[in-house]
């Protein structure tokens, strides 16, 4: 079941998800003491973290995973880590993958701190416009290094590391952010639940996006 989060631009979008984030990891907090988000790199969710650090408090009780990482240096431009620590802030406290570890060994890593962790409360993933999401590419394999991380390679050739799409699938909540028009035909995939690998993730899911009229699908409704 997708729901639907349509706002008119991508800054509206950014700041429905921002809020919406802040809201509900405070509600777990509350809950539990402890939030565990599992957040996408890529350029989309950019002002969402970014309008995050403005507004969200509760960073010291707030775990942040990274959905997947390229295998390249923490300070390279194309570091998830990277990303989500200039975005999100000092004051956010991220796990970084390894990358100077051996593949594997970084993906082991990933995977016995997943472990320990347990499952995300929420869990914010992009759709290319493939139908990948994480580092999970259609036709290609995502090799397990245990239960909860995978290594793949994207179609540029570059190594990945990944949450499996098991893992993934424990969160509480699922989230996907799709924008732009170039979206559309992804996004209507995605809702009527075409093999793509992102339609693979279960749930009653959440997808914020500023396409507005997707073709008609009885699995998802609309919001405002």
């Amino acid at each position: 079941m997708y729901k639907l989060v349509v706002e008119e631009n991508p800054e509206e979008v950014g700041q429905r998800l921002a809020d919406f984030i802040s809201k509900y990891a405070s509600q777990v907090i509350s809950k539990k003491g402890v939030v565990k988000l599992g957040l996408a790199g890529g350029s989309s969710p950019r002002r969402t973290y970014e309008m995050l650090r403005e507004g969200f408090t509760l960073w010291e009780r707030t775990l942040i995973f990274p959905t997947d990482e390229r295998y390249v240096p923490s300070e390279d431009p194309k570091s998830n880590y990277r990303f989500l620590r200039e975005t999100l802030g000092d004051r956010a406290k991220i796990y970084r993958v390894k990358t100077e570890l051996p593949l594997k060994e970084a993906c082991m890593d990933l995977d016995t701190a997943l472990s320990k962790a347990g499952s995300m409360d929420l869990t914010l993933l992009g759709v290319g416009k493939d139908g990948h999401t994480a580092s999970i590419f259609p036709g290609v394999p995502c090799d397990p290094c245990g239960e909860n991380a995978c290594t793949s390679v994207s179609p540029d050739g570059l190594e990945r590391i990944s949450m499996s799409l098991s893992y993934i699938n424990l969160s509480s909540k699922v989230v996907f952010l799709v924008l732009g028009e170039e979206k559309r035909e992804v996004l209507e995939k995605l809702l009527k639940g075409e093999d793509i690998p992102a339609s693979r993730v279960r749930g009653e899911i959440l997808v914020f996006t500023d396409i507005h009229s997707p073709s008609s699908s009885s699995s998802f409704s609309t919001s405002k």
